[in-house]
């Protein structure tokens, strides 16, 4: 049976939904803090997709799912460092899906170093696509590092 564009269109942004509440309920086990959606964020451009109840969450989280695919899709890092607020230090996060894959996030490298070292850089152009329970990790640490440093 084919689908009008009406209805693949309206699919594709209940499975959009339902990714966004899915990711939100796993954030919220594995990093103990609430996630909801971003309400505005059909309405604004530029905003993240989820929002933390822990101001001190370092990333704006921008989300994809789609049906197929290889890495990240196209346009996704733009969005996300757009909604990003670097001299804040909220990093850029892009977690998307593709069908019978597991969730993946990518990250910029000054993440992972702050990660690992506790010191920021500027590196945002370069980028790690890593697991979802890795890219909680790298939370952690980086949340860690900041907490020590007050």
């Amino acid at each position: 049976m084919n689908r009008t564009a009406r209805q693949s269109g309206k699919l594709a942004n209940t499975r959009g939904k339902q990714f966004e509440r899915d990711i939100s309920t796993y954030l919220g086990l594995e990093l103990g803090f609430k996630f909801s959606r971003n309400l505005e964020q059909t309405r604004t451009a530029g905003l993240g997709d989820l929002l933390c109840s822990e101001p001190d969450f370092p990333y704006t989280l921008e989300l994809k799912r789609r049906q197929q695919g290889n890495m990240i899709p196209s346009n996704a890092w733009q969005q996300a460092i757009t909604a990003s607020n670097l001299e804040r230090g909220i990093y850029p996060a892009v977690i998307y899906k593709y069908d019978h894959r597991e969730s993946r996030a990518v990250i910029p490298f000054a993440a992972i170093s702050e990660c690992e070292t506790g010191k920021s850089t500027d590196n945002i152009t370069d980028k790690a696509d890593i697991s979802l329970p890795l890219f909680c990790k790298v939370v952690r640490e980086i949340m860690s590092w900041r907490a020590e440093a007050c």
